[in-house]
């Protein structure tokens, strides 16, 4: 793989995270008025849930189908790389406007449920586009093994966050 810097792919990923911060300023700013209902539920709700599905559905699929297609690592993991960059945008938006307004403040689940998201999208961003060089700085052996524990920390808060705001727990 070239260097990071080089590839189409590292830039257009780029671009997706900073986008993913101008809309949540945007959003937390109120100057994008998305605190609208739709249906029962706030928009931005319906942006966290198809983030957070598409996460937890194609997560386990891309583990299955590298390890059966092993010849199409490379376009499996760009889908890998690029839904999940996505969700993390939906569930941003989702944050930054939940943070704009009055949130309960026994309502942490949601703060667990994002800082898990992030370290998600940011190990594995160092490690897909191995911006901490083999070796050096963090061995990549350790940035993925951070990336599968905190996916399965993913799994485990979702399931409580979303128990804890339908009431269950």
């Amino acid at each position: 793989m070239k260097h990071p810097q080089y590839t189409r792919e590292f830039w257009s990923a780029l671009i997706i995270f900073l986008s993913t911060v101008l809309l949540m300023l945007v959003t937390y700013f109120r100057l994008l008025p998305l605190n609208f209902t739709l249906g029962p539920y706030r928009f931005t709700h319906w942006l966290s849930w198809i983030g957070s599905i598409i996460i937890a559905v194609l997560t386990p699929l891309f583990y299955y189908l590298r390890r059966r297609y092993p010849k199409r690592f490379s376009t499996l993991v760009r889908i890998h790389v690029f839904s999940n960059l996505f969700s993390f945008m939906l569930i941003s938006i989702h944050f930054a406007q939940q943070l704009s307004r009055s949130v309960h403040p026994e309502d942490r689940t949601g703060l667990s449920m994002y800082i898990i998201v992030f370290i998600l999208v940011a190990s594995g961003f160092l490690h897909r586009f191995q911006i901490l060089e083999r070796g050096r700085l963090y061995p990549p052996h350790r940035n993925r093994f951070l990336h599968v524990s905190i996916t399965t920390s993913f799994y485990i808060i979702l399931s409580i966050h979303v128990l804890h705001n339908i009431g269950i727990l």
